[in-house]
Parts: C-alpha cells; structure tokens; sequence
C-alpha cells in the first residue's frame, strides 16, 4: 500500500537524518531510492511535521543534513521522532485509542493495541510522573453493538488505498434488501462512523451516483487500473448534516412536544444545529428542527414513547398514530 511505503520511507530517512554528522542528498537518493525532488518533498513533511532539519558541511565541501538532537529519541530498535506532546494531550490521544469502535471489533484490534503500547513506551513507562504512570487505567472501554468486521481486514486498507490514490475498485456488495451479492465499479471517497458500523461514501461508475455503502457488507474488493480524472462535487459535512441519521432524501421541518420528564434530556444535546426549543410553562418543551431521513426521525421519536408528540408536520403526525395503532392490536389493545 502507497500509505504504508510512504511511512517505512519517512522512518528510514529518519533513521539516516539523525546520525552523527548527517547525510548528503545524493546518499539520501541511493539509500531511499528516490529522485532529488521527492528527497526535498519528504524534508518539507518532516518540517511540517515539527521535525527541524540542520544543514552542515563535510570536509568542509559537501553538504550534509541532519535532525536536531533534542527531536531523535534513541530506542533498542534504533532511533525514532520524539513527539511533542504535552500531558494533556497525550492524555486524548490515549483516551481516543481507547475508545471502543467498529475497528477494535476487527482484526484492526491488533494495530491499535500496538499504537497505544507505543504510545505507553513514549510516555507512559519511562515517566518519572506517578500519575503519567497510572493515568491509562483511568479509560474504560465499554462494550458496544458492534457490526461484525472480522475478515475485513484488507477490504478496508483496499477502500482506503481507492480513495488515498483516487483509483476505481471493482467490488461484490451484498444488499440489505436482498441478501444477494452484486459486482460493480465504484470509487471510495470517504469514511465515517455511525451507530457501531463503519461506512464508505462511493461514487458509482456506471450512473456517477454517490452511494452509502456499509464496510461489512463488502463481499470482496480489488484495485483496478483505472484513475479518477475528476471528482465530484460533493461534500460529505453537508450530507451527512441534513440527514437525521444516514437515510437521504427530502427534508421535513418537524416540531416535536417533549414532556417535562423528557425535557431535560432533549436540552443537553444539539439534535441539528438548526435546532429551536420553545420551553412551555408546564415543564415541557418544543423541539422544531429540518431534517431528511423520515424513516430515521420516525423510529427516533417513537423511542421516546408517550414522552414525545408530534406536532408537525400532519403527515408524520398520521403515520405515528397509524403505527401506534398498529402495535396496540399486536398487543391486543
């Protein structure tokens, strides 16, 4: 994978950069095989990346390069970029390791396991801070309902390396409704989490629809030869803003009554940044926002129970007494 080369190349120059006295251009281009400008391309990233380069001279005639001391930290196998982090921040980066998701359900559980070993091995063992020490014990990670991603190991690095290089998969997806696998070729172009699974935006060739498919139900993937000349004009933010939960489609402008025992709930979290709530005198309070997904916003209030009516718009109103009525006769009521 380009990614995973990329990195095996910057450790490499690392190592190279930070030995006694430095390295030339020229020796750079035959250690690491590249060209002289990919060599100033991969200084530039090591400079934005906080890692400052010196420049000196050998025998007073070649110029040599070399990493600051104070930013090369030496370690058994070998010499690696020390990070920058203060105690704070090392302290979200390992709570966000910690966090349960999709991945750790995954054959993925290994590498993030090894990245917060490192991260330990950095800061956490060969601190002289009791509570830097111990501070890892303070994350728990509770169980979650998560999609089933075991075996999807290379899929997702495939999808991933898709849309890293911009470059077209032909893939088997099986489909929700039908339980049945079809082929067709697509472009990765973004990932998100949602409700314990793991998603991928793609554009599809045969009709340049941007589709939501789910990472588990990827029967196979594969790289073609094909690159995208031109991506399309889509921004995910925005999709993803309007939609209640991941379903599309046309928007409603809901208000929904909350009780006074559902009232406190419905305040502390911003449902959609549209959002208005009108607090009423009893206790309870009107919710009203704009949102597509009808099916996601209707299963969102039933939850609520008696907690929650709606109020508009009338259709919506109708479908849930429609629903109600329904599951009173199941319940023989």
């Amino acid at each position: 994978m380009a990614a995973a080369k990329n990195l095996v190349q910057f450790m490499k120059a690392f190592e190279l950069l930070s030995k006694p006295g430095g390295i030339s251009i020229a020796e750079l281009q035959e250690e690491l095989e590249l060209s002289r400008r990919s060599v100033y391309r991969l200084f530039e990233s090591m400079e934005e990346l906080g890692y400052p380069l010196t420049e000196s001279y050998r025998d007073g005639r070649t110029k040599a390069w070399s990493l600051m001391s104070e930013y090369v930290a030496s370690r058994p196998s070998g010499r690696v970029p020390r990070l920058s982090l203060n105690t704070g921040e090392t302290m979200m980066l390992y709570q966000l390791l910690s966090r349960q998701t999709p991945l750790q359900e995954s054959g993925m559980k290994k590498t993030i396991e090894a990245l917060k070993k490192r991260l330990e091995q950095f800061y956490l063992e060969n601190s002289s801070s009791e509570e830097l020490r111990r501070f890892k014990d303070l994350f728990l990670s509770l169980p979650g309902r998560y999609k089933m991603l075991e075996g999807k190991e290379e899929i997702y690095t495939t999808l991933l390396q898709g849309a890293l290089e911009q470059r077209y998969c032909r893939g088997s997806y099986r489909s929700f409704k039908t339980g049945t696998a079809g082929e067709m070729d697509f472009l990765p172009l973004y990932f998100f989490e949602w409700n314990y699974g793991l998603y991928c935006f793609i554009l599809r060739l045969e009709d340049e629809a941007v589709r939501t498919m789910a990472v588990e139900r990827f029967e196979s993937v594969r790289l073609t030869d094909r690159p995208c000349r031109s991506l399309p004009d889509f921004n995910p933010l925005t999709q993803l803003g309007e939609a209640w939960a991941l379903t599309s489609g046309e928007a409603l402008d809901i208000a929904v009554r909350f009780s006074e025992k559902a009232a406190p709930y419905i305040r502390e979290r911003e449902w959609k940044p549209n959002q208005k709530i009108e607090l009423e005198s009893d206790g309870s309070l009107i919710l009203r926002l704009r949102a597509s997904g009808r099916r996601d916003i209707k299963s969102w209030i039933l939850s609520f129970g008696s907690e929650a009516e709606v109020l508009e718009p009338q259709d919506l109103r109708d479908e849930i007494r429609s629903e109600l009525l329904a599951l009173g006769r199941r319940y023989d009521l």
